[in-house]
């Protein structure tokens, strides 16, 4: 196979290059054990990029961003959908340079970009107040605000999210479904925790210091633990990719025949129909998360009953994200997809009645399956179908995919409640959609099969 070492060398500044040497600051080798642990550990801990964008994180925002700016709602969600599908639009490119000039160099330049992004967001409103001659105020919230979301979406989650799932995903093999596991409960952990916290932090100290101290912490500190601890590859530091995980995996998991470009894995059926299955998990969960105050008040639940939802979601979607990471060498990903799909069908049939108990539970438990599977199927799929060499353009189209829908998520249900009254109309429309996703899901088969045949072929043929 070929090396996966192959960013530093055509980084055009000497410069640079010498300050993002693999042994700098410190060589890999000197660590005790495997290295890729600690790729797992902050990694993961750099994921925590696409909070402050993400729906259930943005969630505690809104309300405040729309009555400071004199925003409709619609008009607010539409803003966020077209930042948003900016960012998707863009995460194929950011793939490019992650497999191009490497994890670490590109992890520096988003967390240090989306600081300086979220500290702008805090000042939104004020430089708002001073107005831009020949623009209308209503319009000129509008493009500030959807400048902040396109810089938040584009940064946070097209650059570094994407990069850091490319990193930890290519130190591992062997216990691949292991590292998803961890990282899955963890993120789940930090994102379902987000709200209660943002929302903490809101109320004492206002929207807008919020976003600025958020802001300063990617900067001071997340800027620089990817300088330190963040490295490309096994390859590029010299050592071994982690192979543990016992022989079951010759029985139960197709080896990697063909190293597949981003370009290659898109023509292929499996990764539309994964990618496809990912991003309407994704636009019923950002849809159904970024309004679940108003969503929850059509249904008599005030905003701290609402909040308090998340935290329930997360014992299911932690759940979820242990069992089937834990098995996920051992099974076929399309089950997964069916699984996580099924799932979110049920939480919209909870969340159209979330005022009472019983349905409040269904979309508990629903959202909670639906996205554990999910932190599973972003990233165990690919390289498995796709191998290593390219992971970073992979995962950047599908990034993209599930962006754009993300965004279209929040917008969707917007307009729903604002030009229909009611959210219902939009949940019935994502509810038509699931079984023909879990359809298509049934003929999504491991690209490599089709190569392990050929390669059976080839040794019948020369025996």
């Amino acid at each position: 196979m070929p090396a996966l070492d192959h960013s530093i060398q055509v980084f055009p500044t000497s410069i640079v290059s010498r300050l993002f040497r693999q042994n700098r600051p410190f060589s890999v080798h000197d660590w005790p054990g495997y290295y890729g642990w600690v790729i797992l550990v902050v990694g993961t801990f750099g994921m925590i990029a696409a909070i402050p964008g993400s729906p259930p994180g943005m969630s505690v925002f809104v309300d405040g961003m729309i009555e400071s700016l004199s925003m409709k709602r619609e008009n607010f969600s539409m803003a966020y959908m077209l930042g948003t599908i900016t960012a998707g639009l863009a995460a194929p490119f950011a793939g490019k340079l992650i497999d191009r000039y490497g994890a670490r160099i590109v992890a520096c330049m988003s967390f240090f970009g989306l600081g300086a992004v979220l500290v702008f967001t805090g000042f939104v409103d004020r430089i708002h107040q001073w107005g831009l001659p020949g623009v209308p105020d209503h319009w000129y919230a509008f493009l500030l605000v959807c400048g902040s979301f396109a810089g938040i979406r584009l940064i946070g989650v097209g650059f570094a999210m994407t990069t850091c799932r490319s990193m930890v995903f290519k130190w591992f093999e062997g216990r691949r479904g292991m590292a998803a596991a961890i990282n899955g409960v963890v993120l789940s952990l930090g994102f379902s925790s987000a709200p209660v916290l943002l929302n903490g932090l809101v109320v004492s100290a206002g929207w807008q210091l919020t976003w600025i101290s958020l802001g300063v912490v990617f900067i001071l500190l997340m800027f620089p633990l990817a300088y330190a601890f963040y490295r490309d590859s096994p390859e590029s530091c010299g050592v071994k990719v982690e192979q543990g995980g016992g022989s079951h995996l010759s029985r139960n998991r197709i080896p990697v025949y063909r190293q597949m470009t981003g370009r290659e894995a898109i023509r292929t059926y499996t990764f539309w129909v994964f990618t496809t299955a990912l991003a309407l998990n994704a636009l019923i969960g950002t849809g159904v998360s970024f309004h679940m105050v108003a969503i929850a008040g059509q249904s008599g639940l005030d905003r701290s009953e609402a909040v308090a939802i998340f935290l329930p979601v997360a014992i299911f979607h932690i759940a979820t994200t242990l069992s089937f990471g834990l098995f996920s060498e051992k099974i076929r990903m399309k089950y997964g997809v069916i699984l996580m799909i099924g799932a979110q069908l049920l939480a919209l049939y909870g969340i159209a009645n979330v005022g009472d108990a019983y349905w409040k539970w269904l979309f508990i438990v629903g959202s909670g399956i639906g996205w554990g599977s999910f932190g599973i199927l972003i990233n165990v799929p690919w390289p498995r179908f796709f191998g290593r060499l390219y992971l970073g353009s992979v995962n950047g189209w599908v990034t993209g995919a599930t962006v754009v829908t993300s965004a279209l998520g929040p917008f969707l249900f917007g307009l729903s409640s604002g030009a229909l009254g009611s959210f219902l109309p939009a949940m019935a429309a994502c509810a038509v959609l699931c079984p023909v996703v879990i359809a298509l899901a049934i003929f999504a088969d491991n690209p490599q099969r089709r190569y392990a045949v050929d390669s059976r072929g080839e040794e019948e043929e020369n025996s």
